[in-house]
């Protein structure tokens, strides 16, 4: 390693690191044609450089450290305090221990978006305690045959407590299978808060289905168009019906409801002209990582996380 060393991105290093992005976005999209990675350095993003003797740029990492506040409902589902990996692009190993050595931060988490493509990605990263927690799927446009008969309406006001409920239950459904997935105490208010833009109109609302089966509220879907005008994100330019929380209560659970409620909610999104459908799930999850494929929603990204104690 005394040949190496890791400095500060440079303006003079600018077209090595974007020679690195390119191979990187070439070997990546080759896997899967869905992806559309950056190929050049953000603009006026600060990062890191891993150099070898000859001062040939081999490796470059943005790292970025993201505190979340206490009264932010991310604590249910990242942690507290990461180093998120940005920009990754590397062509030596030993490169890429010198970037994850400069980059550590104490007492901090490490997380990794990566292209779930990537079969090699895997290895790699559990080198550095980093282990799969969760997918971004995406889900190409069409319609989903629906599963057993049931009313799938949208929500009302008098709705409020019963999806509020099911919403932070399928956040504690989840503790058992992956422990980074929490309820916190930011869960609720946020969620209800969002109901009030819904209520009121006002912009960045979602859109509440609620499920019906024998006059009774069975499950609820929060989603809404999220639209991507930037190439080089987790999505190509388009515009996209992300489904936030999708519960079904415990009672209902495995008899075809839950396939119905996501397949009126697909039809209504439809009606926004989008390029497709997207969500998260936790991997360490055996319903949520078998049911979402079977409906169409193929991983496009894995977040690697290292979490700390």
């Amino acid at each position: 390693m005394s040949s190496w060393s890791v400095r500060p991105a440079a303006a003079d290093d600018a077209a090595q690191i974007d020679t690195l992005l390119g191979a990187r976005a070439d070997r990546l999209e080759a896997l899967d044609n869905r992806l559309r990675l950056a190929r050049t350095r953000a603009a006026r993003s600060s990062g890191l450089v891993a150099v070898d003797s000859t001062g040939t740029v081999r490796g470059h990492l943005r790292p970025a450290l993201v505190e979340l506040s206490d009264d932010d409902e991310m604590r249910s589902f990242a942690p507290v305090r990461a180093v998120s990996w940005g920009e990754l692009a590397v062509n030596d190993t030993v490169a890429l221990e010198a970037l994850v050595d400069a980059a550590q931060v104490v007492e901090a988490a490490d997380v990794a978006l990566w292209p779930a493509v990537d079969d090699e990605a895997a290895p790699v990263f559990a080198r550095f305690g980093l282990e799969p927690a969760s997918a971004f799927a995406l889900r190409p446009p069409g319609p989903l045959a629906p599963g057993r008969a049931a009313v799938v309406r949208p929500a009302r006001p008098d709705d409020a407590d019963a999806v509020t409920a099911l919403h932070v239950d399928e956040v504690a459904f989840h503790e058992p299978h992956t422990p980074f997935v929490r309820v916190v105490p930011a869960l609720e208010p946020a969620f209800r808060s969002r109901l009030e833009r819904l209520w009121s109109g006002g912009d960045g609302a979602p859109v509440i289905h609620v499920l019906e089966v024998d006059g009774a509220t069975a499950g609820m879907c929060e989603s809404m168009v999220q639209a991507v005008r930037d190439e080089g994100g987790q999505l190509p330019v388009g515009r996209y019906g992300y489904l936030n929380s999708v519960s079904v209560s415990a009672g209902w659970r495995g008899q075809g409801f839950g396939r119905t409620l996501v397949s009126a909610v697909i039809d209504d999104l439809a009606s926004h002209d989008v390029d497709g459908y997207t969500l998260w799930f936790a991997l360490g999850n055996p319903v949520s990582s078998r049911v979402w494929p079977r409906l169409g929603f193929r991983p496009l990204w894995i977040s690697y996380e290292r979490r700390i104690t």
